[in-house]
């Protein structure tokens, strides 16, 4: 009976256990079946695309450009193979029984490795990259994955040293209760694995790029033939391009990547979310139309769904959200009259080598401006400056390109056009003949004695006294304007004072940014009277009543730009409309969301300038063809064109410091209806009718020759 019942026992626990492993096998496959297949979600964000700048002409100044690059799984390029992974490997292209020959298994790990190998071959062929630097890259990508395994290897060792000294402290201290515990633990915990969990970390899991850059014939090639390239995919991104780098650069301007702290920066200032989506290292625009139109341009990305199997094997992959393109900017800008301005520049800057004596050449400038506006508009033909730099050098973050930019002395990055503030010189005198006239100050038609002096030989003169003892004797405003008498302006100021001028040139908008839709654009400096009640403004210092005389000749503490020089001489040239300079011909300030066309904005581009007299403006006219057109002009020999009638004013303004003078030309053509208002200026390159003159004739050439200015006007005989 012993036996029999032992027998029983034994039976009953024997099929129990047969039972159990039947229920494994069959009720429980399923289930176990469903974990070996169990999936990861993983999202990666699909690049969208900024929107183009385009010239007028719909020539692009700046797009996005796709660029195809080549990913490859971290356990396709790890050397040697990892075990576990080959395994799994081979396992997955084995059907059950298959799985259960240890033989086959060996094999199929063979012909996983031949395909590694093949993967590689396959690789080298199509890109044309030679196998060591293949290899190159991978050994670089698995020493950097090694060492962030490591790191998280030792964390996790600290942390079990560290419950394990936890549990040891929690001991009881009497030998009896220890035994009692770890009788109680044998028997209700699990058994503990001999060996901890292999540790896997994301890197090892992700997959990493090979070749950041290749044709799209080749991404063709690896897209269309998945089984030649297992664990391989195409990764595409884009990249700012600038077709024409070195044309327009302060324009157009760069962008830069944002980093870490950039990001963090955005965060606190859009803590529901950045509407622009920003992460770290994507780029942004630091300059120009890219910083100002940001909004506008900028695109959204879309997200995509990856969906991997327990080894990090690419399944499938799904859209969540569709990227979102930026918008197109349409410039008002002419590219070859930006080009010919620059061209200009550039001889100025680097003049030809001459046979003169060296006391009679003119100096070298160290910078320079051109601006051509739409008198009417305000439309942003042309803005040089000069020296300047290639954005595509910065886009592809060439160090050493950079260093040289930063460093180079004459300050390439600095945007003379719309951030040079200089003393504006005669050129300034246009506005102090409003101010005077419209003041009631000055009867333009009375003839005044010009000396060559005011007071004093040795003070207060005009440049032919200073140069050559001369004077202009008698003469009215047109002739001063064209002969640029100072001593007739000196004497006015006398009578004046300096507060018509200051407020004249308040309502022109000196003092201020003239409004240009370009980040950084500086007021330049008015002076305000000494004394006066009202605080002083931004860009403005106090003036004693002895500087108004220097003030009216463009000197003393005064400074502008040559933005707002051009859009004197448009105000002057469209009968009194202060325009706001533009350079977008599709899109409304940063602020708006989208506008389709300019028309919206064209009604606040140009507002008039209250109380400015058509007669005032008529006499400054005529003073200012004369410039050109009178043989007495200081622009006749160097400006003066047969073909057209230009108006315009000369400048040479004094920088003080023993430096030359800065050279200055603004004027409209054509001079009998204006169409473009521009401005040339040449820092220390000498006297404005010798060295701006003759660059404004050649400006002025280039507008004949792309039909900018319709029908010709001859210009009026010397007689």
């Amino acid at each position: 009976m012993r036996i029999a019942g032992l027998f029983t026992a034994i039976a009953l626990a024997m099929a129990a256990i047969g039972w159990r492993l039947a229920h494994i096998q069959v009720g429980l496959a399923e289930e176990y079946a469903a974990e070996f297949e169990k999936t990861i979600d993983s999202f990666e964000p699909i690049p969208s695309r900024d929107g183009r700048i385009l010239a007028a002409d719909g020539e692009v100044l700046a797009e996005d450009q796709e660029v195809f690059g080549l990913k490859v799984h971290y356990r396709w390029l790890e050397e040697p193979a990892d075990p576990r992974w080959l395994k799994a490997q081979a396992l997955a292209s084995l059907d059950r029984p298959g799985r259960r020959d240890s033989a086959r298994v060996a094999l199929e790990q063979k012909r996983v490795l031949r395909r590694r190998a093949d993967l590689w071959r396959n690789i080298a062929r199509a890109t044309g990259w030679d196998a060591a630097t293949l290899a190159s890259r991978r050994r670089e990508i698995q020493r950097r994955v090694e060492k962030i395994y490591a790191g998280v290897e030792r964390r996790r060792e600290e942390q079990n040293d560290e419950a394990s000294t936890q549990v040891e402290e929690t001991q009881p201290a009497a030998a009896w209760e220890r035994v009692w515990q770890k009788i109680v633990g044998a028997l209700t915990t699990p058994p503990v694995r001999d060996a901890p969990e292999p540790l896997v970390i994301r890197e090892q899991l992700a997959y990493h790029t090979i070749i950041g850059e290749m044709p799209l014939a080749t991404a063709v090639e690896v897209e269309a033939h998945p089984e030649s390239y297992p664990g391989a995919r195409i990764a595409v991104t884009t990249r700012r391009i600038y077709p024409h780098g070195d044309t327009a650069p302060h324009v157009v301007g760069y962008r830069t990547p944002l980093d870490d702290d950039a990001i963090k920066d955005r965060k606190r200032l859009f803590p529901q979310g950045d509407p622009l989506d920003y992460q770290s290292g994507d780029p942004a625009g630091r300059t120009g139309l890219e910083r100002f139109y940001e909004r506008h341009l900028r695109g959204l990305r879309g997200l995509r769904r990856l969906v991997l199997d327990r080894r990090g094997e690419l399944l499938r992959t799904e859209t969540v959200r569709e990227p979102r393109f930026g918008k197109d900017l349409v410039l008002s800008l002419n590219l070859p009259l930006q080009r010919a301005a620059e061209r200009l520049l550039d001889q100025a800057m680097h003049p030809a080598p001459s046979d003169e004596p060296s006391e009679r050449r003119l100096p070298v400038p160290a910078g320079g401006a051109i601006v051509a506006l739409d008198v009417r508009t305000g439309a942003v033909l042309a803005a040089a400056s000069e020296p300047r730099f290639n954005l595509q050098v910065l886009a592809d973050s060439d160090e050493a390109a950079w260093e040289r930019i930063v460093n180079d002395p004459r300050k390439p990055l600095f945007h003379r056009a719309a951030e040079m503030a200089l003393p504006p010189g005669s050129v300034f005198k246009v506005l102090s003949a409003i101010a005077f006239l419209d003041s009631g100050r000055l009867d333009p038609a009375r003839e005044f004695h010009c000396q060559g002096y005011l007071d004093d030989p040795e003070s207060h003169r005009c440049l032919i006294y200073r140069n050559f003892g001369a004077s202009h004797g008698d003469i009215n405003l047109v002739d001063a304007l064209a002969r640029s008498c100072n001593v007739y302006f000196f004497a006015a100021a006398r009578r004046a004072g300096a507060s018509p001028i200051i407020d004249w040139a308040v309502r022109f908008g000196f003092g201020r940014p003239t409004g240009i839709d370009l980040p950084g654009e500086r007021g330049g400096n008015l002076p305000i009277l000494k004394g006066e009640a009202s605080p002083t403004r931004r860009g403005r210092t106090k003036i004693a009543s002895g500087d108004a005389l220097q003030l009216a000749i463009g000197q003393a503490k005064l400074t502008a730009t040559p933005l707002q020089i051009a859009r004197l001489l448009a105000a002057v040239a469209n009968g009194g409309r202060l325009i706001t300079p533009r350079l977008a011909e599709s899109a409304g300030p940063a602020s708006i969301e989208t506008i389709d066309s300019f028309e919206r904005l064209a009604a606040d581009a140009a507002a008039p300038i209250p109380e400015l007299s058509e007669n005032s403006l008529a006499w400054v006219r005529r003073g200012l063809e004369r410039v050109v057109a009178d043989p007495h002009g200081t622009g006749y020999k160097t400006v003066r064109l047969d073909a057209l009638a230009i108006a315009g004013k000369t400048g040479t303004a004094e920088p003080g410091g023993g430096k030359p003078d800065h050279a200055w030309f603004a004027g409209y053509v054509p001079a009998d209806r204006p169409k473009i208002a521009f401005v040339v200026v040449l820092e220390n390159a000498g006297s404005g009718g010798h060295a701006a003159g003759p660059l404004a004739r050649q400006l002025v050439q280039a507008m004949l020759a792309l039909d900018l200015l319709g029908r010709q006007t001859a210009a009026p005989s010397a007689n």
